[in-house]
């Protein structure tokens, strides 16, 4: 795990279990979700979105203690339940709150509402390393002048057209404000497509780990900042994140063969589209354990 998410980690666990000075939000409440649940969708909202004075939505105890602390889902051990019990959490964020602070926030009310019990511990697990394939990688450095973010980068959402596989692709003539990801469901499986902008070799890795719920770390070397584009079958990989932007009316989501390509496997796709390879390690990882956790949260 990184030396910033272990430190994150750090204090967070000793924040949570140290009942002196712990941050917290305006008001909150934490209830178990509805089969309905009013239409609220996945936790969203805190500084850098377009709601940055509250946190709604339903997620599981596993993918607020994610949040909260800034992990992988493999990086936290407890009880089953906590992947399948849902939760409808709304939050008022304090006034110019930066994201860590929410975070903090988020730990501190998870614990006081759960009952929480967590220690760290670090566990040899499987994982992967990024490395340079030996056909080198198909990609070049980012143009240095195009560096500047503009101020809205958090909440860009470009414009798409129809790509050469018939699935949604940004215009090479458009300008990037940030790296851009997509997935697409059909009845064949699920795409996953990533437009980098500006793209660290470790913030690859690191969005692969989440998608492979498993470490990676990144070995190739190459130390720049880069632009570059990666589509997968989800279905190979492991894991799945929410589609962030609609594709285009005309685009057929639901019939194209490209969705049960198993030639779109990632271990197949990283060498073809980026000449990149992942290979089979095992390695430390630092972990959260939760020890105790109520079911049902605390009444609000």
């Amino acid at each position: 795990m990184r030396l910033a998410a272990a430190l994150v980690l750090s204090v967070c666990v000793a924040l949570a279990q140290n009942g002196a000075d712990r941050p917290s939000f305006e008001a909150a409440s934490v209830k178990p979700a509805n089969a309905d649940p009013r239409g609220l969708g996945p936790l969203r909202g805190g500084p850098g979105t377009s709601s940055p004075g509250q946190l709604t939505g339903v997620a599981s105890l596993k993918a607020l203690l994610m949040r909260a602390w800034q992990l992988k889902e493999y990086q936290i051990s407890g009880p089953a339940w906590m992947a399948s019990e849902r939760y409808e959490i709304a939050a008022k964020i304090p006034e110019d709150a930066t994201k860590r602070q929410v975070s903090l926030m988020l730990a501190s009310l998870l614990v006081e509402r759960f009952g929480l019990e967590t220690h760290r511990e670090t566990r040899e697990l499987p994982m992967y390393a990024l490395a340079v394939a030996k056909s080198g990688p198909k990609f070049r450095p980012s143009d240095p002048n195009d560096a500047a973010d503009p101020a809205d980068a958090t909440i860009f959402s470009p414009k798409f057209i129809k790509g050469a596989d018939g699935f949604p692709d940004i215009a090479a003539s458009q300008k990037m404000a940030r790296s851009y990801e997509m997935v697409i469901g059909g009845t064949d499986g699920i795409l996953y497509k990533l437009w980098a902008h500006r793209e660290t070799m470790d913030q690859l890795a690191d969005r692969l780990g989440a998608q492979l719920s498993r470490p990676v770390v990144d070995e190739t070397r190459l130390k720049d900042v880069y632009d570059f584009a990666l589509t997968w079958s989800v279905e190979t990989a492991g894991g799945v994140i929410p589609r962030t932007g609609p594709p285009p009316d005309s685009i057929d989501m639901h019939n194209s063969p490209i969705l049960s390509d198993p030639g779109l496997s990632i271990f197949t796709a990283l060498p073809s589209q980026l000449g990149l390879k992942l290979e089979a390690r095992r390695g430390p990882v630092e972990m959260l354990v939760v020890d105790k956790a109520a079911k049902v949260p605390a009444a609000n």
